[in-house]
């Protein structure tokens, strides 16, 4: 089991898995371990399923939130070499989580057993992100109207925490934090991973487009794997089993054991 306090999180699960495999999710922006946890079940029993805990959240809730996507993706890498194991590994990571998995990929010299999936998010040479920083001169209520506008209109199990004050105030402080790290992020010119990737993207996403999407194929020397799931920028949600069949395919796939030298 994967186990790096308190930067990963194990599920615990009864059943034993059929493979080898273990998948390690990257959550979106705002997302703690627990949002992960619906997807990490449906795979009990094919594969050890554990989470990264961003900073800022949960547990972790009186740490100060990451600034910096490059500095993340190096404090989950120095985590994740001392428990990963020979086995082979597939890092799941949606929206803001799929360019930190991305990063932390970068990060490990060996990249064999290795599957990148990428969930709802462009390839990194696409990514379009305005630089975001709290306005000066306003209140925050001003600056909050636009982020719930926004998060209302991507959807998920976090628009229905804005519907209640107590967690209202809680959660925004952490999406906001995350928006801001993730608008800042670039990656660096003509990187790229040595290991499969899978691209997922849901059809009516405002976020991606086929051609981001397909963009994935220049940030890796080995193969790409596409796929579209009817639904928007939250389809890991509303089609869950559908994404953990995914995954069962790439666990179940020659190609994603990459034994390169």
């Amino acid at each position: 089991m994967l186990d790096a306090e308190p930067w990963i999180r194990s599920f615990p699960s009864a059943a034993l898995p059929v493979t080898p495999w273990t998948v390690l999710f990257f959550p979106h922006s705002g997302g703690s371990a627990d949002s992960c946890r619906d997807l990490a079940a449906r795979l009990a029993d094919t594969a050890r399923t554990a989470c990264v805990q961003y900073p800022g959240r949960a547990e972790r809730g009186r740490e100060p939130l990451f600034t910096d996507v490059h500095v993340l993706a190096d404090q989950v890498a120095e985590a994740l070499a001392p428990v990963r194991g020979d086995g082979p590994l597939v890092l799941f990571g949606h929206s803001l989580g799929a360019a930190v998995a991305y990063e932390v990929v970068r990060r490990m010299p060996d990249q064999r057993r290795l599957v990148l999936v990428a969930s709802g998010h462009p390839a990194p040479s696409r990514i379009r992100l305005p630089v975001l920083e709290d306005p000066v001169g306003e209140s925050s209520g001003d600056f909050e109207g636009p982020l719930v506008e926004l998060i209302g209109s991507l959807g998920g199990a976090d628009a229905g925490l804005l519907e209640h004050p107590v967690l209202r105030e809680m959660f925004l402080p952490v999406i906001r934090g995350d928006l801001m790290a993730y608008s800042r992020y670039r990656p660096a010119a003509g990187s790229a991973v040595d290991c499969p990737v899978v691209a997922l993207t849901g059809t009516t996403d405002p976020l991606t487009n086929p051609l981001d999407v397909r963009a994935w194929e220049r940030h890796t020397s080995s193969t790409l794997r596409v796929h579209e799931l009817p639904g928007g920028h939250f389809f890991t949600n509303e089609h869950a089993e559908k994404v953990a069949d995914v995954l069962r395919g790439v666990m179940t796939n020659e190609w994603a054991l990459d034994e390169r030298p």
